[in-house]
């Protein structure tokens, strides 16, 4: 009798721990590298997300979107000299730009702040800004827009923005389903921030956010009752992050090998399959040590039996709690 509740015992507490141990197993193949174990139960009852912009819906980097020379026939040069130029600047504008072509011989570089930069590529004056600067007319498209001048003269625009995740859509449409309301924040402007966000079926935004106006939103969400995760790697954002109930990404919390959306559903996911196999993984696994308690109550059973169906308690315990998690499932509440 000592061995079949010894081996209940054992498999109740297995039944309620194996599941987010199979969790993380499960998180690894996706990209989710590090939950603390009490961040699964949290995980679970997160009902919603604030993204940052940066990382989560987009692939976190900007793009160049349009090339426009004023001379068709300058394209080249228009690519060349930008690009040249922007290797010497830092930031995720001059990256994008100077992925237009390889490093040149660049002297004189400087950085005119609220303008833009100034230069010479092999010998010939560049700057590359707001078009007014640069004596160009203004434009309207969406995105960044910048001027080129080479030798004094207009060269063309580059038009920089954004490059969103491919499936960040489906993966929004995912936590939407399950009732996990997405929340962008940005540093951009308002067009850009909604256009972004209406790309991706996000319906609540806030631009141009500050740190300190993201961690007063997390508390306005948790006041309203909601279980709210941060997700972000902005060192900025700790404050926020050490607000919320769950902060994925940063230098604590969930650790994701990025931010991708995509990974933070399949988190919710996992933790919610967890949450269910823990609950009813232990009830079940101690039905065989039940069913072996009543021959061993009336001197029916022995030793060998008693062993065999504690065994078996812990056998039902692992496969009890490992089956929700590792099925795929969908989001739905727990």
């Amino acid at each position: 009798m000592i061995v079949l509740v010894a081996g209940a015992v054992a498999a109740y507490v297995l039944g309620s721990v194996f599941p987010h141990v199979v969790a993380g197993w499960a998180g690894r193949r996706h990209g989710i590298e590090s939950v603390p174990r009490s961040a699964w139960a949290v995980a679970a009852r997160v009902d919603t997300v604030v993204l940052d912009r940066w990382g989560t819906v987009t692939t976190g980097r900007l793009v160049v979107a349009t090339v426009d020379p004023l001379d068709p026939d300058h394209l080249r040069n228009l690519r060349w000299f930008a690009g040249a130029l922007e290797h010497e600047a830092e930031g995720p504008l001059a990256r994008a730009v100077a992925r237009l072509s390889p490093r040149g011989k660049v002297t004189d570089f400087a950085v005119v702040p609220g303008s833009g930069v100034r230069g010479s590529v092999d010998r010939h004056p560049v700057r590359v800004g707001r078009p007014p600067w640069v004596g160009m007319a203004d434009r309207t498209d969406r995105g960044t827009v910048l001027g080129v001048e080479l030798d004094g003269r207009p060269l063309g625009y580059l038009v920089v923005r954004d490059e969103p995740r491919a499936d960040a859509g489906a993966s929004v449409s995912r936590l939407l389903a399950a009732g996990v309301t997405p929340v962008l924040v940005s540093d951009d402007t308002d067009r850009e921030t909604e256009h972004l966000a209406e790309a991706c079926g996000i319906e609540r935004w806030h631009p141009q956010i500050a740190p300190e106006k993201r961690e007063r939103l997390v508390t306005e969400l948790q006041e309203q009752g909601r279980v709210v995760a941060f997700v972000s790697a902005r060192p900025e954002d700790a404050e926020a992050q050490a607000r919320a109930d769950l902060a994925v990404g940063g230098s604590s919390g969930v650790r994701l090998a990025d931010l991708d959306v995509r990974r933070v559903a399949e988190l919710v996911s996992l933790a919610r399959r967890a949450v269910v196999g823990s609950r009813w993984a232990g009830p079940v696994a101690v039905v065989p040590a039940v069913a072996g308690a009543v021959p061993t109550l009336l001197d029916a059973g022995s030793t060998v039996l008693a062993s065999g169906l504690a065994l078996l308690c812990l056998v039902t315990a692992a496969v009890a709690g490992a089956i929700p998690v590792a099925r795929p499932g969908n989001l739905s509440r727990t």
